[in-house]
Parts: C-alpha cells; sequence; structure tokens
C-alpha cells in the first residue's frame, strides 16, 4: 500500500499553474500532518484537528475538488492544514510543527504564507473550506458571525 504523501505527489506531478508554489506544499502539508498525528507532545484536541485536516484530504466534501480541479484543487486543503498547524503552534509553539515539517522553507512561513494569501488563492471557498472541515475555531465563529475570516488575514 502507498504512502498518502505519495498519491498527492503523483498528483501534484509537474504542475506549473498560476499557483504552482503553494500546490507543491500538499505533499509536504500531508507528510506533516501524518507524523503529527502520531506526536506524544499534542494534546487530544490537536491530533483530532490534525486528523480532520487530514480527512479533508481524502473527503468528498471538497471546496474545491481535485477531480474538478486538478492539482490546484489542493488549495483549499491546504489551508486547512496552514489553519490547523497555526491552531496548534498558538498552543504548543512552533518547534513540534518545525520538527515534523520535511519542506525547504521554514513550516512558519508556509502555514503564515497560505493564510495570509487566503483570499488571493481561494476568494469564498477559503472560509468553506475551513467550516466543511470542521476546525473552524468556534470562539471565531460565534465572535464574528458572517464576517468569518481564517487568522493570518487582514
Amino acid at each position: 500500500m502507498r504512502d498518502f504523501t505519495h498519491v498527492v505527489r503523483e498528483n501534484v506531478g509537474e504542475y506549473r499553474g498560476i499557483f504552482c508554489k503553494f500546490v507543491r506544499w500538499a505533499p509536504i502539508f500531508v507528510a506533516t500532518l501524518m507524523v503529527l498525528s502520531q506526536d506524544p507532545r499534542l494534546q487530544t484536541r490537536h491530533r483530532s484537528w490534525v486528523n480532520a485536516a487530514l480527512a479533508y484530504y481524502v473527503g468528498p466534501d471538497d471546496a474545491m475538488p481535485v477531480d474538478e480541479f486538478g492539482p490546484a484543487g489542493y488549495l483549499d486543503d491546504n489551508l486547512v492544514s496552514a489553519y490547523v498547524l497555526e491552531r496548534i503552534a498558538r498552543d504548543v509553539g512552533w518547534r513540534v510543527i518545525e520538527d515534523a515539517w520535511t519542506g525547504e522553507e521554514t513550516a512558519h512561513d508556509v502555514a503564515l504564507e497560505t493564510l495570509d494569501r487566503e483570499r488571493e488563492l481561494l476568494g469564498d471557498l477559503g472560509e468553506e473550506a475551513l467550516q466543511r472541515a470542521g476546525v473552524l475555531d468556534e470562539a471565531r465563529r460565534r465572535l464574528l458571525g458572517d464576517q468569518l475570516r481564517p487568522y493570518g488575514l487582514a
């Protein structure tokens, strides 16, 4: 059985579209989430966020399905991953995440850039992805109501 990271890497393939930089982070996000799902330093709630992000990559209720959008369909999955990593980092710091990260850039930089450019990358689909994945912070949802914005956005 192939590791899901390899499946995502193959799906991304030689994608050279406008959001290539962001799409190519998908296998790294997946690999990081898989390592974090087993990390004993994380609390149960952190692991549930990690598992929700992983499930979003394979689930049928995707805001941008890969079947329809091709490799660019990983943009919303990556946003969910970046959001989860940032939420965990607020609780335990970036070191735990960096220990699991295999990318050339830091997890911190990649996650925050993904969050900062969410509107440009996804438009209104970013908020929808976070809601569908079930990871949108309840406190933020109650506080902002119809004005939901992922962390990192102005």
